[in-house]
């Protein structure tokens, strides 16, 4: 085979998700994930809920993971995340129907790619301007806000024998209240 092709070959198994290199994904505990939220009038923190008519433009999404009990020793996590925000509504008759929000993405340039030295990492944090859930919600009620999706971290570098990859499972649901 040509040494130029070999390359080109092996161009998927970089980009693919881990889990489609078998590794099944890690489902992370809902008590582990947590979310902030701070409004844009009193610049007040919400720690896991929402209020409906306040304005949202940061909300952080929290996740402890054990990266450097999972790689240890000297690593660079790479974080690339597939997670989004999802507001549960109801109508007056109580029907339920869930709406788009926002993607949860890494804070800084690159919302999609972040390099995370071990010497440094607590925790991923995945970041969202939410808005007013009220406004999303149109003429149903806010009830709940999830956050969902898949993260995969690579690690680098890594020993024979050790998956470079890992994809985590994320699914957390946040409580909406009224005032009044």
């Amino acid at each position: 085979m040509n040494r130029l092709l070999r390359p080109l070959l092996l161009l998927p198994l970089l980009v693919l998700p881990a889990e489609a290199l078998g590794n099944p994904p890690v489902p992370v505990p809902r008590e582990k994930v947590t979310l902030r939220c701070t409004d844009s009038y009193f610049k007040a923190s919400r720690d896991n809920f929402l209020l409906a008519d306040e304005t949202y433009p940061t909300c952080t999404l929290r996740l402890p993971l054990a990266l450097t009990q999972r790689w240890p020793g000297a690593r660079t996590f790479f974080l690339i995340p597939r997670v989004s925000a999802t507001l549960y509504a109801k109508d007056a008759r109580g029907q339920g129907q869930w709406l788009p929000l926002a993607p949860l993405v890494n804070p800084g340039p690159d919302p999609l790619h972040r390099a995370v030295s071990a010497a440094g990492y607590e925790a991923v944090e995945l970041s969202a301007r939410l808005g007013k859930l009220t406004d999303a919600a149109g003429e149903r009620t806010p009830d709940t806000v999830s956050a969902g999706g898949k993260l995969t971290v690579c690690a680098a570098p890594v020993p024979r024998n050790v998956a470079p990859c890992t994809t985590f499972d994320i699914a957390a649901r946040f409580k909406v209240y009224r005032r009044g």
